[in-house]
């Protein structure tokens, strides 16, 4: 990050948009306290602040964060949660009664729908994080900063964190929203900054904003969006889901659940994280064990079978996580390429893996999927986020498999890796494979499925087709509303 200037007013919603990598969540950081500047000045109500200044300095002078992964104690109610941070060695018997009183008539003033009785465990995603933001004003923050606060929650949910936002602004806070979703910042922000590369490009008045704009703004190039698909014929079948049940201790996190995706088609799988999406997508692919159930991929029964024998058999995965799950970090590209492969004839014999022919096959990955590195012997950790996907795409994709899992296939990528990503996953199902795509980005499952199932508590709710594709439908099933079905 290099001389970005960035003023907020007392009543304002700014957006801060940029691709990753951009310095977003770093500025928010500095200004947070949690990160010093190496050059520059943190001026907080006209004071220079910079000397001293540290997250604990800027909860004093009214500044919240709210990041992605929220900091709730789990086990405790929302009225414990609410007044932790403001508890002492000397806070042996807190006023609970005056506390309580406090934070009704907080809420009550910002329109939060909490009661402070409930514990976090049985809390929705939505109802946590507006939590969140009840305890930073409890606090006595003038100043929010949310970290892409929408990534995870239902239209419906959204639509109400959107309006609360509105409701702070109206009285005199200043809120910072961190967002990758345009139309979010356009409906509700008053001025939108955008980082490229670490430096200040453009300030823009909401009024004067449109979203090819500003998206040109933040990538400084031209964009494809993924086209959308078309009407499939009927076909085989290439995976099919019958029955399946898959355990947790104790409690099944998929519970009877049935489908088919045939080839060419993309069946999206909606839902709000933590209902048996990723269960679900990790059992059929043979990385997560089901206790019931048949898993077909091209009419061979697979349920029995390890992964790599459902992937000689024509299934690839992506994993929810790449830097986890997808990727070995401090491995090479070119060995991440070959992961699921590299004891096969070609690449390797009597397990010595043949060097110059990993690093041809690497060479020409990178290239067909424009994964860009200096060389394919650097470790995949020294990619950004957008070139790590890749090379977990292009792992999934070049043996033209006939099914696909795709988890998370874009989260946390900026526009144009995120455009790419889902072109290709596209011209892929155009080609004849089938796909089953868990995605929490409503956006995403209704820009690229033909149809979409909706889970909830580990079940399916609903079915719906393309032509049907209503997000405020959607997100009622998604919170288990079986009337929208």
């Amino acid at each position: 990050m290099c001389d970005v200037a960035l003023t907020l007013r007392a009543g304002e919603i700014r957006g801060l948009v940029g691709e990753n990598g951009a310095g977003k969540t770093t500025l928010m950081n500095i200004l947070y306290g949690m990160l010093r500047p190496d050059a520059g000045v943190v001026v907080v109500h006209g004071r220079d602040v910079t000397a001293h200044w540290s997250t604990r300095e800027a909860i004093r002078r009214g500044i919240a964060m709210i990041h992605q992964h929220f900091s709730l104690v789990s086990g405790h109610t929302v009225l414990e949660n609410v007044v932790l941070p403001l508890l002492t060695w000397r806070s042996l018997r807190p006023d609970w009664r005056n506390h309580r009183e406090r934070i009704q008539a907080l809420g009550q003033a910002y329109g939060f729908s909490l009661s402070l009785d409930a514990t976090v465990d049985d809390l929705s995603v939505g109802q946590r994080q507006q939590a969140e933001i009840l305890k930073a004003l409890y606090l006595g923050a003038r100043l929010l900063i949310l970290d892409e606060p929408t990534s995870v929650l239902t239209p419906q949910q959204t639509q109400a964190l959107l309006q609360m936002l509105v409701g702070i602004r109206t009285l005199g806070h200043t809120v910072v929203l961190i967002t990758h979703k345009l139309d979010e910042a356009l409906a509700v922000c008053d001025r939108i900054t955008v980082l490229r590369q670490g430096r200040h490009i453009a300030t823009v008045a909401r009024e004067d904003a449109r979203t090819s704009d500003i998206a040109r703004l933040m990538v400084d190039r031209e964009w494809a969006v993924a086209r959308a698909p078309t009407p499939v014929a009927e076909g085989r079948c290439v995976l099919e889901v019958d029955g399946l049940v898959v355990d947790r201790p104790g409690v099944p996190v998929v519970d009877n659940v049935s489908l088919a995706v045939r080839a060419g088609e993309i069946v999206g799988v909606a839902g709000v994280a933590g209902n048996g999406q990723t269960e679900l997508a990790e059992a059929v692919a043979g990385h997560r064990p089901a206790r019931r159930g048949r898993i077909r991929v091209d009419g061979t029964d697979v349920a029995h079978l390890p992964a790599p024998v459902r992937a000689a058999l024509g299934l690839s995965f992506i994993a929810e996580d790449r830097a986890v799950q997808g990727t070995v970090p401090d491995m090479t590209v070119a060995e991440n390429l070959v992961l699921d492969r590299i004891g096969r004839p070609w690449f390797s014999r009597h397990r010595i893996v043949h060097a110059d022919r990993l690093r041809a096959y690497a060479r020409q990955c990178m290239q067909t999927f424009d994964i860009r590195a200096r060389d394919a012997d650097v470790p995949v950790r020294t990619l950004s986020g957008g070139n790590m996907q890749k090379v977990v795409l292009a792992r999934a994709l070049a043996h033209r498999p006939r099914a696909l899992v795709a988890c998370e296939p874009t989260r946390g990528l900026d526009f144009g890796s995120t455009a790419y990503i889902r072109g290709r996953l596209v011209d892929a199902c155009r080609e004849g494979m089938g796909m089953l795509l868990v995605s929490s980005d409503l956006e995403e499952l209704m820009e690229l499925a033909h149809r979409m199932v909706v889970m909830f508590r580990g079940r399916v709710v609903g079915e719906v087709s393309r032509d049907r594709f209503d997000p405020e439908r959607i997100g009622l099933l998604m919170a288990g509303s079986r009337s929208a079905a």
